[in-house]
């Protein structure tokens, strides 16, 4: 098994953080569609190199759109999509592994893409062992009261979807595990005919996702109107945009600033937007309220010096999910307890977050729970030590607890490696503003 072992040492400096997955996802699909009807190629500009957003250009390819690839060194320079699409002459699958943006937003774009007819043919999304025990059932229904012909395993992956969808509707969405199921209609909605009306049941998981798919739809050309029952597309729109950069990732951000909150120190992050529409960007409020100084620099991006005291922090989750392992890491280090609200979704994530993150705090002798559709973390520093720490193949939840290790001896990640589903260079990263102690 790969290990790695975290010394304790001191975190500051300045870096850039790799471009936002949650929108590089969404740029690839938005390209893809505005190439086939403009009249010139659509660009991403840096999108995020990752394994979820490589899985997600590669289906697109499968599924035909024809795109070239412009790289240097570890990164993608840019993507172009050149508006040729071609219908495969036999049935395709494809394999989306971990990652669950990739399956239910692709498994919507699957749903629209044109067929032979009369050959029986069929394009097929499957996943990892993890990602075909994660909810699919609340995309699948409403493709099917759309007109889709979709076989699953009783609502899971695989997916088999052997009629495309050509028409609108009156549709309803449960998003209360994930704002993706949403989003996935959402985005497939301006390219059916006539009017697609998605009411939404529930409280929507996560919503500023959704909110960040409205909004690059809206810049796309794209008209999305929000009724008290969800929301309204009329049909045969066209995604009309041929250049677009991604910005930094702010649930990436997340771990170098926390850092800086943990180690008193500080750090500098260049390539982020003060008025991002990232849910994730809640973590620079968060860290305020531990006690952290932020500073906004006027050439872009952000510094966060720690305080030597952290405060204990309350606050509702739901539309930042994914740094709830850092918080939560970040508040075994305050002096009062902490209160997160609002997580009961992140069970449905790559791993069960929930109880990734407290099996891993008890290991270090820390103390953590649940009460209700919260997670509670009681003031631990005095208590902890190290620990060997399962990953529990969750990128998060190995990033967040390597922070642990800054502060206390002798922790230790299993399987570090999975970070590359969503920081591919974190480890160079962390090592760059490393300061060993003496």
């Amino acid at each position: 098994m790969e290990l790695r072992h975290i010394t304790p040492s001191t975190f500051a400096g300045t870096l850039s953080v790799p471009p936002s997955k949650s929108l590089t996802h969404r740029a690839l699909i938005i390209a893809a569609f505005s190439a086939l009807h403009g009249q010139r190629p659509a660009v991403v500009h840096s999108p995020l190199r990752s394994d979820d957003t490589t899985l997600t250009l590669s289906a697109l390819q499968a599924m035909g759109f024809e795109a070239a690839i412009s790289e240097q060194e570890r990164a993608i320079e840019r993507v172009e999509f050149s508006g040729k699409r071609t219908i495969a002459p036999s049935s395709v699958t494809i394999d989306i592994h971990h990652s669950g943006t990739s399956a239910r937003l692709l498994t919507a774009i699957a749903a629209v893409q044109p067929r032979r007819e009369g050959t029986g043919h069929f394009l097929e999304i499957d996943g990892s062992p993890r990602m075909r025990q994660r909810p699919m059932q609340e995309l699948i229904a409403p493709l099917q009261q759309l007109g889709a012909e979709v076989h699953s395993n009783n609502g899971f992956l695989p997916i088999r979807i052997t009629k495309s969808l050509t028409h609108g509707g009156k549709v309803s969405v449960n998003a209360s595990k994930s704002s993706q199921f949403l989003s996935a209609l959402l985005l497939i909605a301006p390219l059916l005919e006539g009017t697609t009306q998605i009411h939404c049941e529930g409280e929507i998981a996560s919503q500023s996702y959704s909110d960040m798919t409205i909004a690059q739809m809206r810049q796309a050309g794209i008209l999305v109107h929000e009724e008290e029952y969800g929301y309204r597309i009329e049909g045969g729109q066209h995604y009309k945009q041929h250049e677009y950069t991604v910005e930094g990732d702010y649930s990436a951000v997340s771990y170098p600033l926390a850092a800086a909150a943990l180690c008193a120190s500080e750090v500098t992050v260049r390539n982020v937007m003060q008025h991002s529409l990232q849910g994730d960007r809640e973590i620079i409020d968060i860290l305020r309220d531990f006690g952290a100084d932020i500073l906004w620099l006027p050439e872009g991006g952000v510094r966060v010096q720690g305080s030597k005291v952290l405060r204990g922090v309350e606050r509702d989750m739901n539309t930042c999910p994914d740094i709830v392992p850092t918080v939560a890491v970040v508040a075994l280090f305050a002096e009062t307890k902490s209160v997160l609200r609002n997580i009961e979704h992140l069970r449905y994530k790559e791993s069960d977050r929930i109880a990734a993150v407290i099996e891993n705090i008890e290991r270090l002798g820390g103390k953590a729970y649940t009460e209700g559709n919260a997670l509670v973390i009681e003031p631990s520093a005095h208590a902890l030590h190290g620990a060997q720490l399962p990953t529990f193949d969750d990128h998060r939840i190995a990033m967040c607890f390597s922070l642990v290790g800054l502060r206390v001896a002798n922790v230790v990640i299993e399987h570090p490696a999975c970070v590359a589903k969503s920081y591919p260079e974190y480890w160079r990263d962390f090592e760059m503003l490393t300061h060993h102690r003496s």
